[in-house]
């Protein structure tokens, strides 16, 4: 596989159990839910737009159909050779299923930024009971905002 040097990109990652149905939504350069710059698992970014300076994109890693299996979501954005300069704010959602209310899900977050070292964040989170159904926890700050400086 053809790895693009590390110091590029920076990286943030969510990783918990299939069944907390943790995500990572990054806002690009001030864009609201469901604008273009509204990046998540959901969006139609890929690493060419990333190549191209365009934006980040997210990867999802292992198979949320297996509850108790791990699964991360990967934030990958071209920090080096980015098109727009501002800020990319950074949030997980959790949200509150039939799978996971009421319970304390554990996870973790972990970020590289310009190749340096891994920051790895341990966490704990309680879901509200299960009267909370079909509600969403925006989790702000767990992860590190980005600003962005054109070189």
């Amino acid at each position: 596989a053809k790895v693009p040097p590390l110091e590029f990109y920076d990286r943030m990652v969510i990783q918990s159990k299939a069944r907390s149905e943790l995500h990572i939504n990054a806002f690009e350069f001030g864009a609201n839910y469901r604008d273009a710059g509204h990046v998540n698992a959901d969006s139609h970014r890929s690493m060419a737009d990333a190549a191209k300076g365009i934006g980040g994109f997210v990867t999802t890693l292992g198979d949320a159909a297996l509850g108790e299996a791990l699964v991360a979501e990967v934030y990958t954005f071209p920090i080096a050779t980015a098109t727009q300069e501002g800020e990319v704010f950074i949030s997980v959602d959790a949200e509150v299923t039939t799978a996971n209310c009421g319970l304390r899900v554990e996870a973790q977050t972990l970020e590289v930024r310009a190749g340096g070292a891994m920051k790895v964040q341990d966490l704990t989170l309680p879901i509200p009971s299960c009267d909370a159904v079909g509600d969403f926890l925006v989790l702000q700050n767990l992860l590190q905002d980005l600003k962005v400086a054109r070189n």
